[in-house]
């Protein structure tokens, strides 16, 4: 059942150009089973007009200290008004939400692929099954929104990084970079976040590949628990097109089966 937490914004800093990481201590969450992408909806408090939670990405947690760190960028007034909040903080919170990410013990080489603010809940999955071997795949637009690259050259046995002006890694689509190296080497899963573009370019570039995929959907929710319907996406299924609720039946689906 979901219950709506109160969290305490501890710190809460710009970490790129327009995305900030905000670290929130909540107690009650449900930490110690959170799974990779799964995701965050928090109030905006001071701001009664704003009457709908934000959903944030969820990016690291520490089950010993309550702690929950979210991933966000400023794209209108709700998450605008989240960077100008400073620590202490008290902000309505509902955690972890949704189905995330799954890998079977006999996934032994799982490639990352994020793009954009879709980057984030991908860390933690090196975190969660650290006993995988992991080459991680990053978009960013620029130098200046470069976000986590240490920390997944940390825990990766190769990360690639592609860039949209070429001001960091390669110029070009972070899926031409997995294309080419899929022509040499595939793993056992793919792992996937980012905007719809990257992710129709995706699914096309797995084409030739019989490669298990999974993508967490970046989608505007408003409820946040499934009673609004607001946040649906179509899923092929063999019965036919489904639509499913990605707070509550997502965010995670299998890339080949989302309408995108």
């Amino acid at each position: 059942m979901l219950k709506n937490l109160k969290a305490q914004i501890i710190k809460n800093e710009r970490i790129a150009r327009g995305i900030y990481s905000m670290v929130i201590i909540c107690e009650g969450a449900d930490l110690a089973n959170f799974v990779p992408g799964q995701f965050a909806n928090i109030s905006v408090p001071e701001h009664k007009e704003l009457l709908l939670k934000r959903p944030i990405s969820i990016c690291e947690t520490d089950v010993e200290k309550n702690t929950v760190t979210l991933v966000y960028q400023i794209k209108g007034k709700g998450t605008t008004a989240l960077a100008d909040m400073g620590k202490g903080t008290v902000l309505d919170a509902i955690l972890p939400i949704g189905s995330g990410y799954h890998l079977k013990n006999s996934d032994k080489k799982v490639f990352l692929v994020g793009g954009g603010v879709g980057i984030a809940p991908l860390l933690s999955v090196t975190r969660k099954w650290a006993d995988k071997t992991y080459e991680a795949f990053l978009g960013y637009r620029g130098k200046e929104f470069e976000y986590c690259l240490k920390d997944f050259q940390s825990v990766s046995e190769k990360v690639y990084v592609s860039s949209d002006d070429g001001t960091i890694g390669e110029k070009g689509f972070v899926t031409d970079m997995l294309k080419s190296r899929l022509e040499r080497e595939t793993p056992d899963v793919i792992l996937t976040c980012g905007p719809p573009p990257m992710l129709k370019a995706l699914k096309k570039a797995l084409e030739p590949f019989d490669i298990p995929a999974q993508v967490s959907m970046e989608q505007r929710m408003c409820c946040g628990f499934g009673a609004c319907s607001g946040c649906v996406c179509g899923v092929q299924k063999d019965e036919g097109l489904e639509y499913k609720k990605v707070c509550v039946e997502g965010p995670v689906f299998d890339l080949y089966e989302v309408v995108l």
